[in-house]
């Protein structure tokens, strides 16, 4: 009975986060290098949108050999809460300052409780040492999902949209997920803008065209009509960084419960920090950086 209980919550586990992730692994795309285009190149000058992507994931997974850190700004909905907060990446993960909630600053008792727990972060490191596990999790998953992109979509070029290439991708019916995360890939589809001067990726806007079903439909679904748009601006001479994530996905889970993924997200005022700034120096940069 317990392995029977254990196997339940692993599978309830894994649809989690096949719904929280998936969307975050198809913005790994916009992280990516291609080759460049200006003006419409003849057909037979230009390879297949399939090889472009292959040329695509390669330059990516060579390029995500090379990190840096950045302090940003971030405004997100969180349970129909707006909170914008300044977070900066460290060594040891992320880690951030709320500024403000429904655009309204801190009070006194806020700004003192935010405070506290920026102190305990830094006396007591195995809170972050947890963020920083989910964190390289996510950054695995990222990687894994690039990996499967030439062979999850089918690629054709759509024309221009202003300066930038667009192609479009659905569904190859060859592909046979490995996992079950990457089992959502078989249902979405939409397209993918490409900045041809920077070679970068710099939107991709998607949907799902068909409910994604884990143990047929048993265990759990995640309902056709779910959208995905992750934006991107260039942030210095060579790296790109997300600006937008706005996901919608509705669904459910083994026992009925509801899924609702709604996330809307955006990035700014990106600054370059140290690739080795510690914790205490991130606190430090966070309560001085001036908002």
């Amino acid at each position: 009975m317990r392995s029977e209980i254990y196997s339940a919550e692993t599978s309830q586990q894994c649809i989690q986060l096949a719904v929280k992730h998936v969307a975050l692994h198809l913005a790994a795309i916009v992280l990516l290098g291609c080759p460049c285009y200006s003006g419409s190149p003849a057909p037979d000058l230009q390879p297949s949108a399939n090889d472009l992507m292959k040329d695509v994931v390669a330059n990516e997974l060579t390029d995500r050999m090379e990190r840096s850190n950045w302090l940003y700004r971030v405004t997100k909905v969180v349970e129909q809460q707006t909170r914008t907060q300044l977070e900066v990446e460290t060594k040891d993960g992320p880690v951030h300052r709320l500024l403000t909630i429904n655009d309204t600053p801190l009070d006194s008792a806020q700004q003192q409780q935010e405070a506290e727990r920026q102190e305990q972060l830094v006396r007591d490191p195995s809170q972050q040492l947890a963020v920083k596990k989910q964190n390289d999790a996510d950054e695995l998953r990222l990687e894994n999902f690039v990996r499967l992109l030439p062979n999850a979509f089918l690629f054709e070029y759509d024309g221009w949209d202003g300066s930038d290439l667009r192609l479009r991708f659905r569904p190859d019916p060859a592909f046979v997920p490995p996992t079950m995360e990457s089992k959502a890939l078989e249902s979405m589809a939409g397209t993918i803008l490409i900045s041809p001067q920077q070679k970068r990726l710099a939107r991709v806007n998607g949907h799902l065209v068909e409910n994604v079903d884990f143990g047929f439909g048993i265990l759990g679904r995640i309902a056709k009509g779910g959208t995905f748009e992750i934006e991107r601006i260039q942030v210095s001479s060579s790296h790109w960084k997300t600006h937008l994530v706005d996901i919608h996905v509705n669904g459910r889970m083994l026992l009925f419960k509801t899924i609702n993924k709604q996330q809307h997200e955006t990035r700014s005022d990106f600054e370059f920090v140290p690739q080795n700034l510690d914790l205490m120096q991130a606190e430090l940069l966070l309560r001085s950086h001036p908002y």
